[in-house]
């Protein structure tokens, strides 16, 4: 019988990616306290009773889905940055990058009703054969408590390790069980799927998606961020939003770290510079000196 690991976050960082090279998901309790949860809750309220109903057989007839999120909650503003978070996405996705950005945020609302998603990884959105590193890791923050019953996340343990045309067998796969305020984190190459709802209550859960910096963002950060709201956020987090360089040379405008139209330091017509490697630029070096001692 599949079994999903729950820790806590003081377990350590080394331990939780651990676990998720050999699962490929895990849950970590209590991340978030009992006021952090009621500030989420109250700020994605008014965005849930304007949004209508999905009408799509991924997405859901009674489900309802939220995006844009660091724009709508400035509690998803931390969240995306979380320290136990991002500790995951720097072991993980800076294998294949030098850096990674928030691929979408997703605030999901399983009515009651509403089925169980067909199993799925997330990774196939990109079309590409990676089996070196991983394209996105993807997290699921419990607004409300998960169970088996309203709709907890179904996953597969191990399978991210499987043949992309393995499919799971109904023992393979576990829910997500957890209190609200955990989070379940999950590789991309991982088969899951939202699950049933067989209450009478709605499960609300808020999706944070990572990817490698070179790939396109599912949803573009660049516009579900409005300038004003971005240019006063943290660093980091607009780091993460995808405001950098990605080295050689990927996401530069006008030759600048585009973090600059959040400063006010962008200069049109400036320096042009090179983002480059460091273990590139003695190569480059070495080339011109031949060159010149020619």
């Amino acid at each position: 019988m599949a079994e999903l690991k729950t820790v806590k976050a003081s377990v350590g960082q080394d331990a939780i990616n651990e676990i998720l090279e050999r699962e490929g998901c895990v849950v970590i309790e209590d991340v978030l306290d009992e006021r952090q949860v009621q500030k989420l809750a109250a700020e994605l309220a008014p965005h849930f009773d304007e949004a209508p109903n999905c009408q799509g057989d991924f997405y859901g007839y009674v489900t309802k889905r939220l995006s844009g999120l660091i724009a709508k909650s400035p509690a998803c503003q931390s969240m995306a940055i979380h320290p136990s978070v991002l500790s995951v996405m720097d072991h993980f996705l800076r294998k294949g990058c030098r850096e990674y950005h928030l691929n979408l945020t997703q605030a999901i609302r399983i009515g009651p009703g509403e089925p169980a998603q067909v199993i799925h990884r997330d990774d196939l959105m990109f079309n590409f054969v990676h089996p070196e590193f991983e394209a996105m890791i993807n997290t699921m923050w419990a607004v409300d408590d998960f169970t088996a019953e309203n709709g907890a996340t179904h996953v597969v343990p191990g399978s991210h390790r499987w043949p992309l045309d393995r499919q799971a067998q109904p023992d393979e796969e576990v829910q997500g069980v957890m209190k609200r305020g955990s989070v379940l984190v999950w590789l991309g190459s991982l088969l899951h799927g939202g699950g049933a709802n067989r209450t009478n209550s709605p499960r609300t859960g808020i999706v944070h998606s990572y990817s490698l910096g070179w790939l396109r963002q599912a949803e573009p950060q660049y516009l579900a961020v409005p300038y004003e709201i971005a240019r006063a956020l943290p660093e980091r987090l607009q780091r993460v939003l995808g405001y950098f360089v990605h080295e050689p040379n990927l996401g530069s405008l006008e030759g600048q770290d585009p973090i600059g139209l959040l400063t006010g330091a962008l200069a049109v017509n400036g320096d042009f510079r090179e983002f480059l490697p460091e273990e590139v630029r003695p190569l480059l070096a070495e080339h011109r000196a031949r060159l010149k001692a020619a």
